[in-house]
């Protein structure tokens, strides 16, 4: 309950600083620089794969191991898990090092404007080095989630939002370019992330810190193993969800980002409040489903579904209906949006919220591999959909192809396996006490 309350909190703060920042971004910036500005963070979704998945694997072995009540596990978990991760940020900031003087970024965002062209390169290269930061940073709200203690997270996340939009209003004030906004913004959750981190491995979990000598090498093996499978997901979701501006950009031009980032935002906000609530699901599922409550699971199951409907279909018809007009009084004459790309947005935030609920789900119980498989077909079949119809129908087409691509290869398979999954759960949490006395092995191991 507190996680949830703090949920909405540290979401209604997010919300409150986007709909002050987002016109006075758009006056400030313009057209075209605003247009990167959407591009090049949307295009750094493409990079959550950066991580080998491993800060989602971490949450299920944390939250198998809080289920379990094994401390030495979660110890060797979190120490591994922080220096592998240390290590990708490392390497990775090296390679874009390398890189970062021969990427064509006017020719990549598809740029016209000078001032824009200039600020593309520096502006991408800080909320990089920004994203990288968060990697290792990210274990202690891995630790926070996993012994379901997320309110803490959700309560730095608000802090890093009211930081970063004060610094925003700072830069806007004093007239600081694009470069100084993009560093505000991305660095106030490194500075949080930081803070969480020390509060975490000094004070309220110190035996967790991490160590090199708890590196262990089963550990990292089943974290890879999870973060793979995560990796293929993440990288797929990133594929599907994140290529949107870009391809625009590329097919239409960057200022026509612009026109559709911005009801983008408005229609995100639902989905985004819903998947915080949801979102300790994960580790109730996992610590349930070790301690064999499949009864438990079931019934939540089911609820979260019937919350996120009731919730998001009110939510999205009414912002579908009285969507212009929002937009007017929110950033101005600068962004109509047509029919087409209202209801498409509407249908995308509805099933989106659905979807999360369903891998929250998933993920709890373990069953990893069938979203793999259904993700990295989703964002082959979304961005293949969401280029032809770009060039055919105009911006609307980015988010149809989603739609489609969502229903066919994420909706459809979740909702026509979920009885047989419910059912093989079943199956192994029964037979699990037989076998562990014949074996030695519980099925029930493997539910992270």
């Amino acid at each position: 309950m507190a996680t949830a309350l703090s949920a909405g909190g540290a979401r209604g703060v997010s919300f409150l600083t986007m709909v002050i920042s987002v016109p006075l971004t758009v006056n400030y910036l313009g057209v075209e620089r605003f247009a990167l500005w959407a591009t090049i963070s949307s295009t750094l979704g493409l990079l959550v794969f950066a991580d080998l998945g491993i800060g989602n694997g971490l949450l299920s072995a944390i939250s198998h191991s809080d289920g379990a009540e094994d401390r030495e596990a979660a110890i060797s978990y979190v120490s591994t898990g922080f220096f592998v991760l240390l290590a990708v940020a490392i390497v990775t900031a090296g390679v874009f090092s390398a890189l970062y003087p021969f990427v064509p970024w006017q020719r990549i965002l598809n740029l016209t404007s000078p001032l824009a062209i200039r600020e593309a390169g520096p502006a991408a290269a800080v909320l990089i080095f920004c994203f990288l930061a968060q990697l290792p940073l990210g274990v202690g709200q891995r630790v926070q989630h996993g012994y379901q203690a997320g309110f803490i997270n959700y309560s730095w996340d608000a802090a890093g939002n009211l930081l970063g939009f004060v610094g925003l209003l700072a830069v806007v004030h004093f007239r600081g370019g694009l470069v100084y906004l993009v560093l505000v913004v991305a660095g106030a959750p490194v500075l949080t992330g930081i803070l969480n981190n020390a509060t975490v491995f000094s004070f309220q979990r110190p035996w967790l810190r991490p160590r090199s000598d708890r590196i262990s090498r089963r550990a990292a093996g089943k974290i890879l193993h999870l973060g793979f499978l995560f990796m293929v997901i993440q990288l797929s979701a990133a594929m599907g969800y994140q290529t949107d501006n870009l391809i625009i950009a590329q097919v239409l031009g960057a200022a026509k980002v612009t026109e559709y980032a911005v009801p983008l935002k408005l229609f995100a906000i639902a989905p985004s409040i819903l998947s915080m609530l949801i979102a300790p699901l994960w580790p109730a599922y996992s610590e349930a489903s070790a301690r064999g409550d499949v009864q438990w699971v079931r019934k939540t199951l089911g609820r979260s579904l019937l919350v996120v409907l009731a919730m998001s279909l009110p939510v999205n018809t009414a912002l579908v209906i009285l969507g212009p007009q929002i937009l007017r009084l929110w950033v101005g004459p600068q962004v109509v949006p047509s029919v087409l790309l209202l209801v498409g947005l509407g249908s995308w935030a509805l099933l989106n919220s659905l979807s999360g609920a369903l891998a929250i789900f998933l993920n709890g119980v373990g069953l990893i591999r069938i979203q793999a498989i259904c993700a990295a077909l989703m964002a082959v079949s979304n961005v293949t959909l969401s280029i032809y119809l770009t060039h055919h129908i105009g911006i609307s087409g980015a988010i149809y192809g989603t739609i489609v691509s969502q229903i066919i290869f994420m909706l459809i398979p979740y909702s026509f396996h979920l009885r047989n999954l419910l059912a093989n759960l079943d199956q192994r949490v029964a037979y699990a006490p037989a076998l562990e006395l014949a074996t030695g092995y519980s099925p029930t191991q493997d539910l992270p």
